[in-house]
């Protein structure tokens, strides 16, 4: 079984209570208040009896369903995927207001996240109104691709801004330098080699991360095509064989994201603030150029 997307593993205590999901739903809420209104009108024939025996018969049955009605997988997947949906649409908007704050309105990327919103809208309908060659299971990780598509967004963005603030030849010639005072025998020799060691690592880093934009890249074009490709699978009603291995191709496809994500995740966070290795190397060669 796939692993949720991370804006979908929340902390323990956000986890839901599914007794409470049964005592709050509106059907519950509405036998409640209409054991009240029958006890209200059984209060005027019999008196107090007839105001405390609808109660009693209601909380009687409310601990008999309580026994069962949290357990059922029916009951659980359905309150799930009400706490996803509200989890998905919360990731929609921030990673929409990060980007937007690293870019314009007018970049031809929002159209494309627009367009494969309509897609998954449609193939959710045509899932819901007729029978579909695609499951729930496949229906809820296509829902799933808009953020794809949007995470990739913020990623490729992140890693261009990432390129843009370190200069190799500056951390080159960084490194030369105190590659020089180690050989002319500073007296801090310990701090100077930790700091070459930082740079060295931030620019193969900054280096790997031209390879994984690339990736990040091709995700971005392949996502929208994978969608669209199970799309016209879907309208064009093709044949079982050749629909089933189309689609099941499409949808594997999809999963470029979650690959991508363990891939470049730890690299753009490593290389965050590369501010922090240089200022160490800044320090030692001060430190070096005193002694």
């Amino acid at each position: 079984m796939a692993m949720d997307p991370a804006w979908n593993q929340g902390t323990e205590q956000e986890q839901p209570s599914y007794l409470w999901a049964m005592l709050t739903s509106p059907l519950n809420i509405n036998l409640f208040l209409a054991t009240l209104a029958g006890s209200t009108f059984l209060a005027i024939p019999y008196g107090s009896p007839g105001v405390v025996l609808p109660l009693l018969a209601f909380a009687a049955g409310e601990a008999i369903a309580a026994m069962f009605i949290p357990a059922s997988s029916t009951f659980r997947a359905k309150v799930d995927r009400k706490l996803k949906l509200k989890r998905r649409e919360a990731a929609a908007m921030h990673l929409r207001g990060e980007i937007a704050r690293r870019c314009t309105e007018h970049d031809a990327r929002w159209e494309v996240y627009r367009n494969l919103q309509e897609r998954v809208r449609s193939l959710r309908e045509m899932g819901s109104h007729r029978r579909s060659a695609l499951g729930e299971r496949e229906l809820d990780r296509i829902e799933d691709t808009a953020i794809d598509f949007l995470g990739l967004w913020l990623a490729e963005l992140s890693m261009e801004e990432r390129q843009d603030s370190v200069n190799e030849r500056d951390i080159e010639r960084r490194i030369a330098d105190i590659g020089a005072r180690i050989e002319r025998g500073a007296e801090d020799e310990r701090s100077l080699r930790k700091a070459r060691g930082d740079l060295e690592e931030l620019l193969l880093r900054h280096r790997r991360l031209a390879s994984r934009k690339a990736a990040v890249e091709a995700a971005l074009l392949s996502l929208p095509d994978a969608v669209e490709e199970i799309y016209q699978a879907i309208i064009t009603n093709s044949s079982a064989a050749e629909g089933g291995a189309r689609l099941t191709e499409a949808i594997e496809r999809l999963r470029l994201e979650e690959e991508l994500e363990s891939s470049y995740g730890a690299e753009i966070q490593n290389i965050v603030r590369p501010e922090a290795a240089a200022a160490r190397a800044r320090s030692a060669a001060r430190q070096g150029a005193a002694s």
